[in-house]
């Protein structure tokens, strides 16, 4: 069974990684994933793993965790915690990043800060460290990162946001070569249509020429329950989802579509300390 599981993951991750091209390898959490990843212009505690300017907004300690079943694959499973911590005007945040399983897995640990800079002007910054776990000798490897990103209030209906993933290139020299993390840098718009309607929209690029748009409407019922879509490409891939809030609890669900290696289901659930 073990051997079966590691030829699963020597087939599937090469193709797995041609796909995600341009993007991080570990996914994002269910309202992002609902929303096909455009996060740029979004804030939130969840931010963490999009644009950690949109901490800034965040008034409460908040705890939350993420699990993804990729491609309905336990080998392609991701998992993600967070827990932030306002103190006066400044946003502190710790996140973490599991995918995969033994004998390949990839983790990434995040230390976020978070503030405004003026009344209209929000930044971000992170530092990450990457663990390679290699099962040819029986270790972990790391190296070590950074994010940084900001949102600018343009109206009380429109967000802009950029967002910068290792403007350097960030990697881990194994002995069959260098694993390089992706670096990105992402802009778009939030805007919404009606307290209740929104519209997300952004830009990646990959530092080498390739562009990937991402659209992600949302629309709250009542204020308590969330429903989501969107569309990115290419590879092409839809998205949905539902959230929903119980006084200081919310839950969301997710599932992407990817047109050649099927859905990918993600629950998340975040708790607000007050």
């Amino acid at each position: 069974m073990k051997l079966l599981s590691t030829l699963t993951i020597v087939m599937i991750f090469p193709l797995f990684t041609l796909l995600s091209y341009g993007q991080e390898v570990l996914p994002s959490v269910s309202r992002y994933q609902s929303l096909a990843e455009s996060s740029v212009a979004l804030s939130d505690c969840w931010s963490v793993f999009g644009n950690q300017a949109g901490l800034a907004v965040v008034n409460h300690m908040e705890i939350g965790g993420s699990f993804q079943n990729r491609f309905l694959l336990n080998e392609l499973s991701t998992r993600a915690g967070v827990f932030v911590l306002p103190v006066q005007a400044s946003v502190f945040a710790l996140s973490l990043y599991q995918f995969g399983e033994v004998p390949f897995r990839q983790e990434k640990f995040g230390v976020a800060y978070s503030r405004y800079l003026f009344p209209r002007l929000r930044f971000g910054f992170q530092f990450n460290y990457y663990r390679l776990f290699l099962a040819e000798d029986n270790r972990s490897i790391g190296s070590s990162g950074f994010e940084l990103g900001m949102q600018y209030l343009a109206t009380p209906q429109l967000v802009l946001g950029i967002h910068a993933t290792n403007p350097y290139q960030t990697g881990i020299h194994t002995r069959s070569g260098k694993f390089e993390y992706p670096s990105m840098i992402k802009w778009g718009v939030l805007f919404r249509v009606s307290p209740e309607f929104w519209m997300t929209t952004e830009v990646e690029n990959d530092f080498g020429g390739r562009l990937i748009v991402r659209t992600g409407l949302e629309y709250a019922v009542l204020g308590k329950l969330f429903l989501r879509t969107g569309i990115s490409g290419k590879p092409y891939q839809l998205t949905g989802g539902v959230g929903f809030q119980v006084k200081k609890l919310y839950v969301d669900m997710a599932v992407s579509y990817n047109q050649h290696l099927g859905n990918s289901p993600s629950v998340s659930i975040q708790y607000r300390i007050r």
